[in-house]
């Protein structure tokens, strides 16, 4: 199984700079994953977020929310 990647580097393995489009498609399950993202154990959290609430916006919010956190966790 892979490693689980250090979130607080994701813009220091991009050059330094933080791909929010990336890490959101990571969240939604868009990107293809499958090797570094291992089974279920670890789910995808995008269709967990539209199960919670009806309204897809409130997902989009919380997926975004979720993309904004990892930004302000990155190593400086």
């Amino acid at each position: 199984k892979a490693a689980v990647p250090d979130l607080t580097t994701v813009a220091k393995r991009n050059g330094g700079k933080f791909a929010s489009t990336t890490v959101e498609n990571m969240i939604l399950g868009k990107d293809k994953m499958a090797a570094a993202h291992g089974n279920a154990d670890m789910p995808i959290w995008g269709p967990i977020f539209r199960g919670v609430s009806s309204s897809d916006d409130m997902a989009k919010l919380r997926v975004a929310n979720l993309v904004k956190y990892i930004e302000g966790m990155q190593a400086k």
